[in-house]
């Protein structure tokens, strides 16, 4: 947009134009660059409205160093307000690269930057610049948002959710989403704010780094890129918890089919001895007599016996167990050796705890003595 006039002049129509309050032709700013760019209404029929993200750009021509504006013009039309200001409570940013000659001006803000003196190729230069800052800006925000909702979904992940499969399935869809999030992050955000590559010109790079560093997007980045690791580790500690529960709850379908699997083999291998005894052509078995004849008083003590030698190897194996957990907690702990080899290496003045001082004798109370 041409304006005529100073720069001064300009400020309330850059008031205006920030909050996107004029009209062109009757039509609203909005729905005026919908229709140039073709923007066609949402499912709720509404046109979608600009982001809340923008920037002002405010080219001015300057063809002798007495044109260029001074630092207090400067601050006027970076903060969209024709007021005074202290130099030493200022936001406002000067490339070096956009500053080099008397005649050429660059500052940057948050939300205006003024750049006076500059060649077209670098004036469009910085449109494309400011359209990548204020694009990454918006991914920034949409991806903090959605952090958020999974924070959320995170937080309250056990409310109506019974088994650990259940929960593992939320965290895994949850760490999914934070995977594509922190790719989303690293190709839309921090990858906008690297210029160099792609416009080789001093001017340009000085001035998407600046813009970047304004705008707050690079510090946003980061801050927003150890939530989403912190989150991640509370996900990776939530999974390790289920998995532990899940191998608990294996444990015990193991023990129940081991515990019904032995009373099942040592049934039927008890009756399989017995019955394989008395199935047996011997002259030790009598037709004639009856299994609980005492004649067969011999084969049921050493089938006894047999169950006696296997129930003693057990109690004797769980004997030993139980000695080797008493060894392992008796052991030194892994910062009490590393300590005392510390001590060792650098002396055990600095790293050996000070014996405490013994206690003081209490003093005795002086007794009242009358005097005669």
């Amino acid at each position: 947009m041409d304006v005529p006039g100073t720069l001064i002049e300009a400020i309330p129509l850059m008031e205006d134009l920030y909050y996107a309050s004029i009209t062109c032709a009757g039509l609203p700013l909005e729905q005026l660059a919908a229709e140039r760019i073709g923007c066609g209404p949402n499912g709720d029929g509404a046109v979608p409205g600009f982001l809340p993200e923008r920037h002002q750009l405010v080219f001015g021509s300057v063809d002798t160093p007495d044109q260029a504006p001074d630092d207090d013009i400067v601050q006027r039309v970076i903060y969209r307000t024709d007021l005074p200001y202290r130099p030493e409570h200022s936001s406002i940013r000067y490339p070096a690269e956009l500053n080099r000659r008397p005649t050429t001006i660059g500052a940057l803000g948050p939300y205006v930057s003024l750049l006076c003196g500059h060649q077209d190729y670098i004036e469009n230069c910085i449109l494309l610049s400011a359209v990548q800052a204020v694009a990454s800006a918006a991914r920034l925000r949409e991806i903090r948002t959605v952090a958020y909702t999974y924070v959320h979904r995170f937080r309250h992940r056990g409310t109506g959710q019974g088994d650990a499969h259940e929960r593992r399935t939320t965290l895994e869809d949850i760490s999914d989403g934070l995977s594509q999030l922190e790719v989303e992050l690293s190709y839309s955000v921090e990858a906008g704010a690297e210029i160099g590559m792609l416009v080789p010109a001093l001017r340009v790079e000085s001035f998407h780094q600046e813009l970047f560093a304004a705008i707050g997007v690079t510090e946003r980045a980061v801050t927003i890129g150890n939530m989403l690791n912190r989150l991640g580790n509370a996900i990776a500690a939530e999974l390790t918890s289920v998995e532990s529960m899940e191998q608990r709850a294996a444990d015990r379908r193991r023990v129940r089919t081991v515990v019904a699997v032995t009373f099942v083999t040592t049934v039927s291998g008890t009756l399989g001895l017995l019955f394989g005894f008395f199935g047996i052509n011997a002259s030790q078995v009598d037709q004639n007599r009856s299994m609980f004849d005492n004649h067969y008083t011999p084969i049921y003590a050493l089938i006894a016996t047999i169950l006696l030698c296997a129930l003693a190897i057990f109690a004797s194996m769980r004997l030993q167990e139980r000695w080797e957990e008493r060894r392992d907690r008796s052991r030194t702990r892994t910062w009490e050796s590393t300590h005392r080899l510390l001590a060792r290496e650098a002396g055990a003045v600095v790293l050996d705890p000070t014996t405490p001082p013994s206690p003081l004798p209490r003093a005795r109370r002086p007794e009242n003595r009358t005097r005669t």
